[in-house]
This record gives C-alpha cells, structure tokens and sequence, in this order.
C-alpha cells in the first residue's frame, strides 16, 4: 500500500512537470497530450479524497513551476524579499492547484457512484473547471490548457467556435484515451477501447480538417481587403529608470527618435506606444501634454499611447486609472480608455488592511480604479478596442470589442517586470487565441516585447526580440463579420455543463430504479 502510494505521488509530479513544459516558453507542445496520463494512472482504483489530494499535488507542481517568474516580479521589482515572493508562489500555486484536485475527485467520485465509461466527462469537468477559474475571485485563466497548442494553426481555427476551452477539451479527451489503452495493455481485462480511439480520431481528424478548411478559406476571403498600417514602438525602457522623473525627457526623446525611424520610409495609419510609455500622470495642458500633441502633428498620425492619470473624487480621495490616449493630428479632442480589469497584489490590493506588505507592489505607480467603459477608438475608418497588459487573457473582453464593432484588436503591455523569464511567451501566446477567436486582427506593442502582429487565422505575421529597442510596421487585416465565437460567446461551456447535468440526472433516475 505505501508503495502504491509513493508510485501515485511520483506520478501526480511528473503530470505537474510535463504540463509545465509543454507552455511557453519551452513549447514542447506535444506534451499536453500525454500530460495528464501519469495523473490517470495515479487516481484509478482511489477513492474521491485521494484522487483529490493527487490531483492537488499535481496542480501545486504544475503551477508553481508555470508560474516562477511571479517571484522574479516581486522581488527584482517589487521590492519584496524572496522568501515572501515564494510564500505567495505557494499560496497562488495552493489555490490554483484545487481546480486540477476538484478534477481528480470529481472524476474518482463518478466512477466510484456512476461507474461512468464516457470518454468525455473528463473533458467536460476539465472545461468547466477552467471557465470558473477564469471568472472567480476576478478570474485567473493564466495557463489554460489549450493555450500550449498557440503555434499549430490547423489544430486552433476551431476556436472560433468554441473559444480556447475547445482546445482544452480535445486535449483531455486524448489523455483520456491513452489512459485508456494503456489500462488495457497493463491489466488486459478490459476489451481494447475501441469505440473510444474511433471517436477520439475522427473528432481529432475533424477538427485539422476544419482547421484547414478555414485558413484556406480566410486566406481567398483577404486577397484584396483593406488592411491597416500600424508602426509599434518598442521603446525598452530600463525599470529601474522607467519611473523616475529624471528619466523622462531622455524616455519621451527615445520614443520620438523611435517613431521618425518608423514612418520615415511611408505614412502609417496609426503610430502605437506601449502600456505606460508616458511614465507621469497626462495631462493635454501640462509637460509632456504639448510635447506629444506637437509630436502628434508633426508626423500628421495619430498617436496611441499609455499613461497613467487620476480624477479629484467629491470625496476628497483620488481615483487613478492606468490608461491608453489617442491623440490625432486633425482633432484637440483626445479619446481615453482606462483599464477595467487590474491586476491583483499588482494594481491593486485585495484586502489590504489584512495584507498590507503588499502595498509594496504597488507602490511606484499607487493604488488604481477600474474604468467602467470599453470604447471603440476610430482611426481612418477603421474601429479597434485596446487591452491594457492582463486584459488581453481574458477572452470575454476581446469577444465584447469585436461585438460591437472593433475591426481589430490593440493590447499595450509592459512584461519588463518578467525578465527573461517565459512570462512574456506565455503572455504572447494568449494574444494568438484572441485573434482567432475573433476572427480579427491583433497588434501587441510591448515596452520590452515581445511586440508582434498577428492575423485572423493566428498565424504570427512579425514580432520582436525580448529586451531590444526597435520598432515594427506592418499590415493589420480588418475585420467586418464577426465570428461565431463573437455573436454566441461560450456557448460550448454551457453545452457541457448541461451535458453534465443530464448525465447525473440520467444516473440518478437509473440508481433510484435499480433499488426499487
């Protein structure tokens, strides 16, 4: 029995540690696909509290090893020591490591009262799972399984119906059936799935099929669409210097040089300056206001730009927002965008009358408000939301831009707080799902990258290198229909939560009838 055990704990960490690397930004993508299968291992034959404690642990291994770079955050920038950054690791890496143990004890609790043989209840408890996490306690879908899957095109157009949760299904459903098959070549008392590799394949092969079909499709549909110019200026400003105002004039200068390289060869519809780029709090009528408008006519584009800024509440306190500002060289009117969905323990504090050692974070740059609109900025005819850093991970913001009428898509980030870690390539890589979701055009600017557009089909047009001062121009395809995934949203995770439903209704009826 205590070897059993150890074998399961073994088990549990190595689905941990392949899980991890089948993310950014190792990409051994093929990973995810037997990821769970050491964890299937683990749980067979255990009751519901132990497959829950598997499961748990292997959630803590996969998280935290996912998600280090948090520490490089806190403690380079945030001026934490290293033993709290780790200790909020633990206790992110603890939280987030109870949806996979709710997994495996749910999925121990229906085989031991249903005796369920359905290949796809894995999946769908895996979906459902992943949506709560995406909107409790403000929502945390960093690490989503589907996203390791960013860079196989034909495998990802599905998400335009079913969102990234769709990946995340066929992912599980194939760690299922290899579970499967490898059950029946260890114990052989079991007929061969069958039924199970049949389904798994022609879902499987339906899917690159349709993958197929619609980059084929999407492709004959652009030839000779309007497109738009956009010229990204990666600016690679030093954190150390990005904040204090002795810097600001030479900041301000490098990305005025930055954006004359860019444009001097042609004009571009839209110059774009990443989160922050202006490190003050904007105003038009005070320093750097005028420097940019002058900025702004001189290069006759419009300028969208990151700052911060704050409004005198009746109450006496300041609200500060972290923003995005269009300026445009024929108007004085200036369209603003503040952020409406913060960073946690980053740009604000949950709780912070219990937690304050966490003020330390966010201390450089104060403590925000949300904003409450997503405006459509319009520029030469064309309409695009903005997503500020974090926002762009979560796929109902992008989803209610294209909604009402967004184009293509812009996210400003600055991932200089990560280093070299995967932070950024992970960060990247949920932009790809956006694009295709949406069946629209994404433009990611970066202050220290990576900065990159990316088309409809996902497909990576341009990017940048980490930690390197330059720019990009290119071609952004816009976008008129929305997409399936646009119009329904996430239809297909109420479909499985119904399916569920109706599954342990049907078993319910069919245990009260055994027992009459």
């Amino acid at each position: 029995m205590l070897s059993q055990s150890r074998g399961a704990l073994f088990l549990s960490v190595i689905s941990g540690i392949l899980l991890t690397l089948s993310f950014p930004k190792i990409n051994f993508s093929f990973l995810a696909w037997v990821g769970f299968l050491p964890f299937f291992i683990a749980i067979e034959n255990q009751p519901p509290k132990k497959a829950f404690f598997f499961g748990w642990l292997t959630g803590i291994v996969h998280f935290s090893t996912l998600l280090y770079w948090v520490t490089v955050s806190m403690t380079n920038y945030g001026g934490l020591p290293l033993l709290i950054s780790l200790s909020i690791l633990a206790l992110l890496s603890i939280y987030l490591g109870l949806y996979i143990g709710i997994f495996g004890g749910v999925l121990s609790f229906f085989r031991c009262r249903y005796f369920y043989n359905s290949i796809f209840i894995p999946s769908v408890v895996w979906v459902l799972l992943e949506y709560l996490r995406t909107y409790l306690l403000s929502g945390f879908p960093w690490g989503i399984l589907g996203y390791s899957q960013f860079l196989h095109l034909y495998l990802i157009q599905i998400s335009d119906l079913t969102g990234v949760y769709g990946i995340s299904f066929l992912i599980v459903l194939v760690n299922g059936t290899f579970y499967l098959i490898t059950r029946w070549i260890r114990f052989r008392n079991h007929p061969f799935p069958i039924f199970s590799v049949i389904v798994t394949v022609i879902i499987l092969g339906g899917v690159i099929f349709y993958g197929n079909f619609r980059i084929s499709e999407l492709k004959e549909k652009n030839k000779g669409k309007p497109s738009f110019q956009v010229a990204l200026i990666q600016g690679n400003i030093d954190q150390a210097q990005k904040w204090d105002p002795a810097y600001l004039k030479y900041t301000l200068l490098k990305y005025r040089a930055l954006t004359y390289q860019a444009i001097k060869r042609s004009k571009v519809n839209l110059v774009i300056w990443p989160e922050t780029a202006v490190p003050c709090y904007f105003s038009p009528e005070k320093e750097p206001g005028p420097f940019l408008r002058h900025l702004c006519e001189g290069i006759n584009t419009p300028l969208l730009f990151g700052s911060v800024t704050y409004e005198k509440s009746a109450q006496g306190k300041d609200k500060y927002y972290n923003s995005a500002f269009l300026l445009s060289p024929r108007t004085k009117e200036i369209v603003r965008y503040d952020k409406v969905h913060l960073v946690p323990f980053g740009e604000y504090v949950p709780l912070k009358t219990f937690l304050p050692f966490v003020e330390k974070l966010v201390a450089g740059v104060g403590d925000f408000s949300p904003g409450k609109k997503l405006p459509l900025f319009s520029v030469s005819g064309a309409q695009f939301g903005v997503l500020i850093c974090y926002e762009i991970i979560f796929p109902e913001l992008s989803r209610r831009y294209c909604e009402s009428g967004g184009n293509f898509l812009v996210t400003i980030t600055n991932d200089a707080w990560f280093g070299f870690s995967s932070a950024p390539y992970q960060h990247f890589s949920m932009a790809v799902f956006r694009a295709v979701e949406n069946r629209t055009g994404v433009v990611r600017v970066a202050n220290s990258g990576i900065s990159g557009i990316i088309e409809p089909t996902g497909y990576i047009q341009a990017q940048t290198p980490l930690f390197v001062q330059t720019f990009l121009r290119g071609k952004v395809p816009l976008t008129f229909l929305p997409s399936f995934y646009t119009r329904y949203g996430d239809v297909g995770v109420g479909l499985c939560g119904i399916s569920l439903l109706i599954f342990m209704i049907f078993n319910l009826i069919r245990e009260k009838k055994i027992v009459n």
